[in-house]
């Protein structure tokens, strides 16, 4: 039987795959903070549903199609760790030389904490 939290993340990933915005939000406290912390862009963070709003907009642009795919996960009654495979097909050219239309791959590990039935925080590591 699936717990809640495990239920919480599949749906999570569920609605990123479909790049459903208004999904994903609601399964976010209204004072979530997000954290992309990646070798190749830095740090990026924001707090608040409605900043996690514009900038899954804005990242959900740049891919015509794409696709999280958790290899393992680690559950507790308040936090989850998710290993990734990420794949997605660019929708525009990228400032690092990407172009529109190439595909990009890589792993990644993403921890959720949990809190009254929603996401309230999130930090991706690709």
């Amino acid at each position: 039987m699936r717990s809640e939290n495990e239920t919480l993340i599949e749906d999570y990933i569920r609605r990123y795959n479909l790049k459903d915005i208004d999904g994903m939000m609601a399964l976010f406290s209204d004072d979530v903070v997000f954290e992309s912390i990646s070798a190749a862009t830095g740090i990026m963070s924001v707090q608040g549903k409605e900043n996690l709003r514009k900038l899954s907009e804005k990242s959900g642009e740049i891919f015509k199609v794409r696709r999280l795919t958790p290899v393992t996960t680690v559950l507790d009654d308040d936090n989850a760790a998710v290993e990734v495979n990420y794949w997605a097909v660019l929708a525009m050219d990228l400032p690092d030389g990407k172009k529109a239309d190439e595909e990009v791959e890589f792993r990644g590990v993403s921890f959720f904490e949990i809190k009254g039935g929603l996401i309230s925080r999130l930090t991706d590591y690709m």
